[in-house]
Parts: structure tokens; C-alpha cells; sequence
């Protein structure tokens, strides 16, 4: 059964939406770190289009950029590169000493405009896989500003790109399969989102943090996805109570996964720190829980960071990534 996608909202404006998508169609990554882009050669000959004799042209020759193997010497922090959909595509792997093998991996994506230095800056997530044992990828968005095609009706750049660097990953280290996870900020957490939409064959759970969801489109996953989201009551960015027809209340989508996953309609309620109240849906199908972290008057940010921007300041009472770690390490792929 394909479900209708509920309606989102790009923070951006549609102009601005179409232009950064034709860009990231035919731009390139940036490139850096410890991988380095090697070339490729290809050749082609125009055909004859006579049995008589005729000259040829000569070879048209084109030089195509592609990224080195990932090679992971132990633990430790890996700036790498993949080729996908034409395009280098950057990330960053952070490689704990206490992740075991196989050991669990968590894609962390960056908010509109930032990078994954940024979003490891802000998460903490990297001093969380140290503590916990598990690996940490922090893809790069393309285009000016950098960003993430989270709409089905801007292609499937990103998801292709993720399944790439995930295949990638998985090559170099050891990755257990059942044990991937999509989290991300803002637009990133539209991306995480997305992934549960059209990625559930690689993502076991996600966790999107004061998401501006994905538009357009169906989401049909082929599987129940565990969804746990956290997000700020006074986000002036996304907010909470949505937007008119542009944008759905954050309440209004985690019950488009309540229905996909098949949970009770009745959710457990509960305070986990002054203005955080833990809303969870049970006795979903495959045990694909629910669960929604309300902050009180947060705004938007991630939880835990310490960020005091205007639109960022939002509640250290709580850990966005520990939060998310616990319920990630509770939700394999069945």
C-alpha cells in the first residue's frame, strides 16, 4: 500500500529549492582529507555511418574524478570519499578504539548550510561511540549553501549516496548490518527521515531532531521503521504546531508512523527532566516503537549541545544523543 508522504517543509524557498537542486545535479563536492581522488580514462570513437571508407575522428578522451579506496588503519578519525551518482561525495568516520567487530554504525546528517564537523561539534556523538563501542559517519550535503535533497521530488541523489558510503564503510571496518542508524539536525533530520521512507532495507531505526520532514512524494517503507524524535515546543525554524498546509504539526507526523507501524493509539506519557516529557507508542509491529521527546519551550537545537543561539537555545537537562543512542541500541533490524 502506498501512503500518501505528509506534507513538510524546506527552510528554504522554492527558488532557491530548484536552483540548489539543478546545482547539486551537474556541481561537485568539495574534496579533502586523508583520501585522495585518483582518474579514470574513458574512450570513445564516433561510429562510421557509411560501408564505404571512411576516416574516423579521432578518440574523444574524458578524464573522470574517482575516489581511492577507504582504507582504516585502526582506530581513529578518517576524513574519506566516495564516488556516487558522478559525484565525490565527502564524510567523516570516526573509528572509536572500544568499537568491537562487527560494531553498530550511526550516520549523524548536518543541518541547512553546516557540515560534519559542525554536527560533531554539536552532537557529542563521537564521545558517545567512545563510551558505547560504536562507529560514527558524518556525511557532507552538496550545492551552495550545502544541504540535504531530502524530497523525493528533488531525486534520490542522497539516498543512493548514503547506501554507497554505507557500502564503503562496510568494506573497510567492521560493520554489523542489522545495527545501522540514520539521526541528523533540521534539514538533516528530514534526511534521517527519509531514510526510513525509502532506505528501510538499511536503516534499522532513526532519529530525526527538530526535522523539517521531507515533502512530495509517497512513503512506503518496506518494512516497520522505529522512529524517535525530539523536538522543541517554541521552534521558531520548524515549528511545533506546524504551519498551515505547508508544514504538519511534529505530533501530526509521528502518528503518520504510529498508523504505518501498526502501534496502539494510546501512547505512554512521562517526564524524563523538568520540560521534557517522553511520549511513546507501544505494541507496534516488529516492535518498530514510537516515541516522540517533547521539549517545553525548546527551540532549535539539539539537546545536549549547549548551543545559546537565538534559534538554538533550547535544553542541556537531556543528551539528544544519549537519548538517541538508547533507543537505537534497543532496536536492531529484526
Amino acid at each position: 500500500m502506498v501512503v500518501a508522504r505528509l506534507p513538510g517543509i524546506l527552510i528554504w524557498s522554492a527558488a532557491l529549492t530548484l536552483l540548489g537542486a539543478s546545482a547539486a545535479a551537474c556541481g561537485t563536492e568539495e574534496a579533502s582529507g586523508t583520501m585522495t581522488a585518483s582518474t579514470v580514462t574513458v574512450t570513445t570513437a564516433a561510429a562510421a555511418t557509411s560501408t564505404s571508407t571512411t576516416t574516423l575522428p579521432p578518440p574523444t578522451t574524458t578524464t573522470l574524478a574517482v575516489a581511492a579506496p577507504l582504507e582504516v588503519d585502526g582506530p581513529g578519525r578518517y576524513q574519506a570519499e566516495v564516488l556516487s551518482g558522478g559525484l565525490v561525495r565527502r564524510f567523516l568516520l570516526v573509528v572509536p578504539e572500544s568499537a568491537p567487530d562487527p560494531a553498530a554504525l550511526v550516520l549523524v546528517f548536518h543541518g541547512f548550510t553546516r557540515s560534519p564537523e559542525e554536527i560533531e561539534a554539536t552532537s557529542g556523538m563521537s564521545a558517545l561511540a567512545e563510551e558505547h563501542g560504536f562507529i560514527v559517519a558524518y556525511p557532507a550535503g552538496t550545492g551552495f549553501p550545502r544541504r540535504w535533497l531530502s524530497s523525493p521530488l528533488l531525486g534520490d541523489q542522497d539516498v543512493a549516496f548514503v547506501r554507497d558510503m554505507v557500502a564503503l564503510v562496510s568494506g573497510a571496518v567492521g560493520i554489523d548490518p542489522q545495527r545501522v542508524y540514520a539521526a541528523g539536525m533540521s534539514n538533516g533530520g528530514g534526511m534521517a527521515a527519509r531514510l526510513a521512507c525509502d532506505a528501510a532495507d538499511l536503516v534499522a531505526a532513526v532519529g530525526p531532531v527538530a526535522a523539517a520532514y521531507p515533502s512530495g512524494g509517497s512513503c512506503d517503507p518496506s518494512r516497520p521503521v522505529p522512529v524517535a524524535a525530539i523536538h522543541g515546543t517554541a521552534d521558531p525554524i520548524v515549528p511545533y504546531e506546524g504551519l498551515g498546509e505547508a508544514l504538519p504539526a511534529v505530533e501530526g507526523v509521528l502518528a503518520f508512523w504510529v498508523r504505518e507501524n501498526g502501534c496502539g493509539v494510546e501512547p505512554a506519557v512521562e517526564a524524563v527532566a523538568e520540560g521534557v516529557t517522553r511520549v511513546a507508542w507501544g505494541g507496534c509491529t516488529a516492535g518498530a516503537d514510537v516515541v516522540l521527546y517533547r521539549v517545553a519551550d525548546g527551540r532549535h537545537g539539539w539537546p545536549g549541545s549547549g548551543d545559546s543561539s537565538p534559534w538554538g537555545a533550547t535544553t542541556d537537562l537531556v543528551s539528544a544523543s544519549a537519548l538517541l543512542w538508547e533507543f537505537f541500541a534497543a532496536h536492531p533490524m529484526p
